[in-house]
């Protein structure tokens, strides 16, 4: 017995059964039992230098790495109600101070006082270091204990699973996120790329095409999609528009969702962004002229490979420059209207073919911050939590507002003129979580991946000259808006509607195509089927 207490120190495991504990009350679901056996076979191998030695600063050591591993993840499971994964660390990568300081406001919960009791069991624990003696009749005992160790390490190890079943939640997170960080970080020094690509049809014509990426929009809360209430009193009245209706994002965080959408990267064949062939690319190699406009903040971002893919665009404008200097001429007076007068400009440009996308602010938390008062309709209340679901259904009539004036001014531009191709598409980086599911607000989630995460809007519209030059097309375009779709494969979406030919392209991944494989099963981020949920 006290050779276990040796090898299984009680106040360190008291300190990571806390935790544990911890962890089971606030989401059973998605509590794993097996983090103990990994806790288990990790506390004596990393205790056995005191055990051996008798030097007190290898306990201490120890005892420091398993409280900052476990006070990570607790910090984590308060939060967000789930254990900490690479996508958490991706987001946190993507957020500035002001942007932590919303999401803490939103988030905010008495179970932060839980850290309390953690900060006292890791001070005992750091505090009172045991004897050491070895008892030669019990050396079997540490001898069975390592060995179960090094056989459970070994077997994880040889069959390629160690990071994935053999490690701490917190340890598993950051080497993963390290191994993906590598390719992100590649994007830094890449540059647009020339591919072999060609018009297929059309040359002498001029096109246009407008990406209208919205922020955090989730399309139950959107009248177009049946919302019971009006949020959507401009796009509803326009005829020249197609919703589709059963679209998904493949994660829900921005830097994932358009790294892989905006590229030939997809869920099945998960490729380096830095090595994929970008849509930037392939209009850039076909001589358009490429334009990314942005109300996102590019200060305090330099690591994210949205921002990098963006400036391989001919022409970028941040119109949203402030982002770490003033915390309220950034989200309050950074509306998205603002990107508007740099569209109409860019429209003006002297360039045969265009190529722009438009990137929104949308219904990025907090949501009362993204829109100004005249949209403050709905206002009635009786908790926080009906205020914040009349605050992101105010984000979503502001918006609304927006992506009609982009269209419109669209439609002014191409109005009449049959040699102008035009089109567009809008769509939503990922979907948001306003109390639909599980009691919880934002695109984070735990276990299971909520489906309000990933329900987006997926918007396209086609000017006169388009249809009139692509009759099939249209059709074809009609047809599929019922159909299951993914925007891991927006890309090669966008190369069809374009009626681009290359090498890159697969036609069965295009929902626009009448190859489309809609019975493509729609396996997301959390490995489960999202037409099975």
């Amino acid at each position: 017995m006290k050779t276990l207490r040796q090898l299984f120190p009680p106040y360190l495991l008291m300190m990571i059964l806390y935790v544990q504990i911890i962890s089971l009350l606030l989401n059973y679901d998605i509590f794993d039992s097996r983090e103990l056996v990994i806790y288990l076979c990790w506390i004596p191998i990393l205790t056995l230098p005191y055990y051996f030695f008798g030097k007190k600063v290898f306990y201490k050591i120890a005892v420091t790495v398993f409280f900052i591993e476990g006070f990570i993840n607790l910090c984590h499971l308060l939060i967000l109600k789930g254990p900490i994964t690479a996508s958490s660390l991706f987001v946190l990568l993507n957020t500035n101070v002001n942007e932590a300081k919303e999401f803490m406001e939103l988030k905010f919960s008495w179970l932060f006082l839980l850290i309390i009791p953690y900060f006292f069991f890791g001070f005992i624990a750091y505090r009172n270091t045991y004897s050491v003696r070895v008892y030669p009749k019990s050396k079997w005992v540490v001898m069975i204990v390592m060995l179960f160790s090094i056989v459970f390490l070994s077997e994880n190890l040889i069959n390629g699973r160690l990071t994935r079943k053999a490690i701490p939640q917190t340890a598993k997170a950051l080497i993963s996120f390290g191994e993906e960080l590598k390719s992100y970080n590649a994007l830094k020094k890449r540059e647009v790329a020339n591919i072999e690509a060609e018009l297929i049809s059309g040359e002498s014509k001029q096109h246009l095409f407008v990406l209208i990426i919205g922020e955090s929009c989730n399309r139950n809360h959107m009248s177009l999609y049946n919302y019971h209430r009006k949020t959507n009193p401009r796009l509803e009245k326009r005829n020249d528009i197609v919703a589709y209706s059963n679209v998904v994002s493949p994660y829900s965080n921005t830097l994932s969702s358009l790294l892989s959408g905006l590229t030939e990267s997809n869920l099945e064949n998960k490729m380096s962004f830095d090595k994929s062939t970008s849509i930037i690319d392939v209009f850039h190699s076909l001589g358009f002229k490429t334009f990314w406009l942005s109300n996102q903040s590019p200060i305090g971002i330099w690591d994210n490979a949205v921002f990098n893919l963006a400036n391989t665009s001919y022409v970028t404008i941040f119109v949203n420059n402030k982002g770490n200097t003033s915390f309220e001429s950034t989200y309050l007076s950074s509306y998205d209207e603002r990107v508007l007068q740099p569209f109409c400009s860019v429209l003006d440009e002297k360039a045969e073919n265009k190529f722009i996308v438009i990137h929104l602010m949308g219904s990025h938390s907090a949501y009362a911050k993204r829109y100004p008062s005249k949209f403050d309709k709905f206002t009635t209340y009786n908790s926080d939590k009906e205020r914040i679901i009349n605050e992101y259904d105010n984000s979503v009539l502001y918006n609304d507002f927006v992506v009609d004036s982009v269209l419109s001014i669209l439609d002014s531009y191409s109005l009449g003129d049959r040699n102008i191709i035009s089109s567009a598409i809008y769509f939503s980086d990922h979907g948001e979580n306003v109390y639909d599911e599980n009691n919880n607000v934002g695109h984070d989630y735990s276990g299971s991946l909520p489906k309000s995460n990933v329900e987006i809007p997926f918007i396209v519209w086609l000017s006169s000259g388009y249809q009139h030059f692509y009759p099939d097309k249209q059709k074809t375009i009609l047809s599929n808006k019922e159909r299951p779709f993914i925007t891991d494969d927006l890309f090669h979406a966008i190369i069809d509607l374009n009626d681009i030919g290359c090498e890159e392209f697969i036609s069965k991944r295009s929902v626009f195509n009448k190859d489309f494989d809609f019975a493509r099963p729609r396996i997301l981020e959390d490995n489960m089927n999202y037409d099975l949920k």
